[in-house]
């Protein structure tokens, strides 16, 4: 079991969706058919599409950045503008900072740059679950 935050990771930029944070007695408790899980969040936006639908449920874990991250998967960022579903990749001649990349070819999703100061969290997504 899980619990499905209230709010939804953009698959957007990082400008104007900032949501209050989320504590666990006002979450959804789902059933997750895999192991090892902190949350559930659901994807708002095109920008991950086809791989990550809107409105699909992706299954995620916390990560010490300062550790490892595996560039090139798809991560969650919650930050200081809110929170974000992209992939991630190394931002190279920019330390503390990250490239976040939508999935959806179409140029209004264009890579951008995110501070890692500016980040409170950093998800790995484990598995996307979305209705047909």
């Amino acid at each position: 079991m899980t619990y499905l935050l209230p709010m939804s990771a953009m698959g957007g930029t990082l400008t104007g969706f900032a949501t209050p944070g989320a504590m666990l007695q006002n979450c959804e408790a789902i059933i997750s058919p895999i192991e090892d899980v902190d949350f559930a969040i659901t994807v708002y936006g095109d920008s991950m599409a086809p791989e990550y639908p809107s409105g699909s449920r992706i299954l995620i874990k916390k990560i010490n950045p300062n550790i490892f991250i595996d560039w090139g998967k798809t991560y969650v960022l919650d930050t200081a503008n809110g929170v974000i579903v992209k992939e991630l990749h190394e931002c190279k001649g920019k330390e503390g900072y990250v490239k976040c990349h939508s999935v959806n070819p179409d140029p209004k999703f264009s890579d951008f740059e995110v501070p890692l100061s500016e980040v409170y969290g950093v998800y790995r997504v484990l598995m996307c679950m979305s209705a047909k």
